[in-house]
């Protein structure tokens, strides 16, 4: 296990591989584990980091320190205490706020930005999530959103399916404060304005059928609305099309990762989901 102390306390992470660095952040309930597979799949050409956020795995718990701009603060530190100048940032639903907030504040260098299934506004989030934000919620919520979520992750590929019980481990680990302060911060957080400040090459990437996060949010970045992003919804996935497509997703994080600004990534037609259908109007 690889630590680096920061000034609030220890945070766990680990890296693979050699090249540009590539950051890679976790969403609710998660943890550095998650992107295992596809840190290890670009371990060849990057040198990739995922680390736990306060709260979160083996990082320090400290009770409090969990809103989105404190979490960007800490991977900014992170960022600075390995050395990074500039790197890539992949992030997920939580993580994919806390990318985007660094990027559209400038926090740290970004290179490129990824955001999966990530909410720029609060009113995306599902009921499961909205209930945590009430007292009444939180007498229950956070073990009904643990079942819920571990259904969800029982829908991955083979391939993760030998690691779930230490996924199953890092969640037990996590400070429910951690979920229900975040939770919180984004439910009053509307990024969406903030938009026009984004100028680093971005990809989104949505699963359709996604029970956390509305998909239709990715609409906020397409028909040319930001010129920077692609949009790419994956067809059947649900919140973790990493998992559940890994091959898809890292064929085209790949691509992603080796193109230049103004340069489409390629991917197949039927991995696209079309933004001028009648349900995304």
């Amino acid at each position: 296990m690889s630590a680096i102390l920061l000034e609030k306390g220890l945070v766990h992470y680990e890296a693979f591989g050699r090249g540009k660095p590539v950051v890679f952040l976790h969403g609710w309930l998660g943890s550095w584990r998650y992107w295992v597979p596809t840190m290890e799949e670009l371990a060849d050409r990057y040198r990739t980091y995922a680390l736990d956020f306060w709260g979160f795995g083996d990082s320090e718990k400290p009770g409090k320190g969990y809103r989105i701009e404190e979490y960007a603060q800490q991977v900014a530190d992170f960022a600075t205490g390995m050395g990074i100048a500039q790197a890539s940032f992949v992030g997920h639903s939580l993580g994919g706020v806390v990318a985007l907030y660094i990027a559209v504040t400038q926090a740290a260098p970004v290179d490129k930005l990824v955001l999966v299934a990530t909410p720029l506004q609060g009113s995306a989030l599902s009921g499961s999530l909205k209930v945590l934000h009430s007292p009444i919620g939180r007498l229950g919520g956070a073990r009904a959103l643990l079942e819920l979520w571990m259904r969800s992750l029982k829908r991955v590929s083979a391939s993760w399916a030998e690691m779930y019980e230490e996924i199953v481990e890092d969640t037990a680990k996590v400070d429910h404060q951690a979920v229900f302060q975040s939770l919180s911060s984004i439910l009053e957080l509307d990024l969406s304005a903030e938009l026009k400040r984004l100028y680093a090459h971005t990809l989104v990437v949505f699963g359709s059928k996604d029970e956390f996060v509305d998909s239709r949010q990715a609409r906020l970045f397409a028909d040319g609305r930001v010129p920077t992003a692609q949009v790419v919804v994956l067809e059947g996935c649900h919140h973790f099309p990493f998992l559940e497509e890994p091959g898809k997703f890292n064929r085209l994080l790949k691509e992603f990762l080796g193109s230049s600004l103004g340069q489409a990534v390629a991917v197949k037609e039927q991995w696209k989901r079309r933004y001028h259908q009648t349900e995304y109007l």
